[in-house]
């Protein structure tokens, strides 16, 4: 994904922290910062070891069945998933303790600055700054039991080719072995290229294993570690459909989604394909667990705006259990017409989607038009209101399109439901001109 993913989780730092036992029980250590306090198990901690071979919680093998995000933790329990992923640790005192009480893991990713105008890897006082946050961060969430690794950074990298980055990384790792030895480290980079992986193998031996965050070219992730010269353990830490930047498009630039049947269809094959336990594989975060708007209201997200669960949750649940879901989410099929041309302001036209259910539950159409927010235009929490006056009878299978007055480019939208919490999406730009 491109470095400013980031953005979907807040910066968090930590400005000071100490230590001091509890009197009313020996066995307890209270962590103190400003305005707050997090009080965990002394020796609570469940060590995790790294190899080839694999990776090990309290001596025990262990296969990351996992996704991105911190909400709807119970579900990802009923539907076969060990473990989540975080990207700072920001509010992480209290991912872990509701990890801990459902059988879940985390891996706790710690934020890293990017080489910019008031950070830079070639400066000693930057580094050191860093070094402390990272020990604070560290020594304060070290000793809970749900935590599984420490994501030192992700997509930091830049373009790979940066030295001091990657010692600067090796050094961390280091110092955050010393604080905590019984977790292991990892840094999350986006797609990992020759210059990535050169710099990785030669300044980062420290590490002990990589996370690739990829989505189109998943399928040939096993193929491309043999090419650079891979030779230690890696995890897939993001994941999911083809993404907007490397998806076809439309001649005025919009990218094509793909369908939610295209993408669980995707992922069922790529997780049968890529992620099995063996040569270094530690097992897999699926990109994303909830909704957010990336490009568009659906690309990511395995969950919709509604609450709902994508055909992609069920490609999940049945390659972490081997079973298929006891309610599916209805299939679908692209939208029809697809506008090929521009369209006059308030021209008129039908479209309809075709879709079914493996369960032969009642399905519900609801149609709707959104504005065109390429990339990280529209990055975040909130689902942008539909353009009004377009569609007359939005809940049909077919409907009447009347186009927005205002030119531009936007997406015709459906969300097919089947009235028990699953559904199927599909979409389609056009152009207003």
């Amino acid at each position: 994904m491109p470095w400013n993913k980031v953005a979907f989780v807040a910066i968090f730092l930590l400005s000071g922290c100490k230590s001091n036992k509890d009197e009313k029980s020996p066995d307890v250590i209270s962590e103190q910062i400003p305005g707050k306090q997090t009080t965990v198990p002394i020796s609570s901690a469940v060590p995790v070891t790294v190899s080839m071979q694999g990776m090990t919680r309290g001596g025990k093998p262990y296969f990351v069945k996992g996704v991105g995000g911190e909400r709807n933790l119970q579900e990802l329990v009923a539907r076969g998933g060990n473990s989540i992923r975080t990207w700072s640790t920001k509010g992480l005192d209290k991912t872990l303790e509701e990890a801990e009480k459902l059988g879940l893991t985390v891996s706790a990713g710690i934020w890293l600055e990017n080489e910019c105008s008031w950070f830079s890897y070639k400066n000693p006082q930057h580094c050191s700054k860093q070094m402390e946050r990272v020990r604070k961060e560290v020594s304060m969430y070290r000793d809970f039991p749900a935590l599984l690794a420490w994501g030192i950074g992700n997509e930091a990298e830049g373009d790979g080719n940066n030295a001091d980055y990657w010692q600067q990384l090796d050094r961390l790792a280091v110092m955050v072995k010393e604080v905590d030895p019984n977790h292991p480290t990892f840094t999350a980079v986006a797609g990992l290229s020759p210059a990535k992986a050169s710099g990785l193998l030669k300044f980062t031996p420290h590490l002990d294993y990589v996370g690739v965050n990829t989505y189109g070219a998943v399928f040939s992730l096993r193929k491309h570690l043999q090419n650079v010269g891979w030779n230690r353990p890696w995890l897939l830490t993001e994941w999911g459909p083809r993404g907007f930047w490397e998806s076809k498009k439309t001649a005025f630039g919009a990218p094509l989604e793909q369908t939610s049947t295209e993408k669980a269809d995707m992922m069922t094959k790529a997780y049968r394909d890529v992620i099995t336990p063996d040569n270094g594989c530690l097992g897999n975060y699926a990109f994303v667990w909830g909704w957010k708007f990336e490009a568009t209201s659906t690309w990511f997200g395995l969950y919709t705006h509604d609450g709902d669960t994508t055909g992609s949750v069920d490609a999940l649940e049945e390659m972490w259990t081997g079973q298929k879901p006891a309610n599916q989410a209805p299939r679908i099929e692209t939208i029809k017409p697809i506008p090929s041309s521009p369209i006059a302001p308030r021209h008129q036209w039908q479209a309809s989607a075709h879709a079914t259910d493996p369960d032969a539950d009642s399905l519900q159409w609801h149609w709707a038009i959104l504005p065109e927010l390429q990339g990280h235009q529209h990055n975040g929490r909130k689902m942008p209101d539909a353009v009004a006056a377009t569609i007359a009878k939005p809940h049909e299978q077919t409907v009447e399109i009347t186009a927005p007055a205002k030119p531009g480019v936007y997406r015709l939208h459906v969300w097919v439901k089947d009235g028990k919490g699953h559904v199927a999406t599909a979409n389609t730009p056009f152009e207003v001109k």
